[in-house]
């Protein structure tokens, strides 16, 4: 709810270096709280996130998630961009209102 929003808002990084997730929620919940993120390329919106220039993604091993978060955490005003882009493309993409929309288009092509 409110806190967890708050919580991502106020983070200087999301990170999940996860060996594999579905979709990633929780990246989107911190992409739309306009927070950047360090993903592995286990977490299927990495392609996504790597075109929004939204954070970073690297492997899923120790030294490159490593290597990843330290850019990320040395160049704040990189990271507050990134935080910038994660939130336009998270509102554009995976908000309601864009996600309303899409099941619109959707149900409109069956129904034709």
């Amino acid at each position: 709810g409110d806190l967890k929003a708050a919580l991502l808002k106020d983070a200087d990084v999301f990170v999940l270096p996860s060996y594999y997730e579905n979709f990633g929620i929780a990246v989107a919940e911190a992409m739309v709280a306009g927070t950047a993120v360090v993903i592995s390329d286990q977490v299927h919106i990495w392609e996504n996130v790597k075109d929004a220039e939204a954070g970073w993604v690297s492997a899923c091993e120790v030294q490159a998630l490593t290597r990843q978060l330290r850019e990320a955490l040395q160049n704040k005003e990189e990271c507050q961009l990134r935080g910038v882009k994660a939130q336009e493309y998270a509102l554009k993409h995976y908000s309601w209102n864009a996600i309303a929309q899409q099941m619109i288009q959707v149900y409109g092509q069956i129904s034709h």
